[in-house]
């Protein structure tokens, strides 16, 4: 079986992605995938050096995320430069990915915030879409990430609403209560799909 969780920053898909590895599915994480393909030499990492500027690339080689946030969320044309650069060579290597799980006969989900734009659900058994209050999301993400609040507004008007995310998908868990209410919500689907 291959799951797909998606949804808005900070909505909560970890929490989610860490019950469904506890009944054995592996994860294939988007955010790991991407920090892979923009390693020192991958073509990924000279292409937003080449659209976005030299200062994206630390002086030892590596990506400076932080200011490449800075220039890919500054506008909607930037965030969708940045996402027509990643996109690709992420989705090419998630799928490589759930190929040796299928192989192995093991479970997976990608864990993916542009599941849906990327056309990853495509490839899904099902897709989950986890949702939160925006209130709640711009607390964890202010915990999580250190950011200031304007700096996750700006991040947040980039991202699509709560509609978007639980119109495509077959399932949605809203992750506004305690984890044990999380939990029930993701058995009830894993119930629903057959899987226990």
């Amino acid at each position: 079986m291959l799951l797909g969780i998606t949804g808005p920053s900070g909505a909560g898909k970890g929490c989610v992605t860490e019950i469904l590895a506890g009944h054995g599915f592996a994860v294939i994480d988007a955010d790991r995938v991407a920090r892979e393909v923009v390693l020192p030499g991958q073509p990924a990492l000279s292409a937003l050096a080449e659209k976005f500027g030299d200062d994206v690339i630390n002086p030892d080689g590596s990506l400076n995320r932080r200011r490449l946030a800075q220039k890919a969320f500054a506008s909607q044309q930037s965030t969708d430069s940045l996402n027509a650069i990643m996109l690709g060579e992420i989705c090419r290597r998630m799928k490589e990915l759930a190929a040796a799980c299928a192989k192995e006969g093991k479970n997976c989900l990608f864990d993916a915030p542009l599941l849906l734009e990327a056309g990853l659900n495509e490839v899904c058994g099902a897709s989950i879409a986890v949702v939160a209050p925006k209130d709640v999301r711009i607390a964890r993400l202010m915990q999580r990430d250190g950011l200031t609040e304007q700096e996750i507004r700006s991040r947040l008007s980039r991202q699509h609403d709560d509609a978007y995310y639980t119109s495509r998908c077959e399932y949605t868990i809203v992750n506004d209560g305690d984890l044990s209410h999380l939990k029930e919500q993701t058995d009830r689907i894993l119930f629903n799909l057959k899987f226990i």
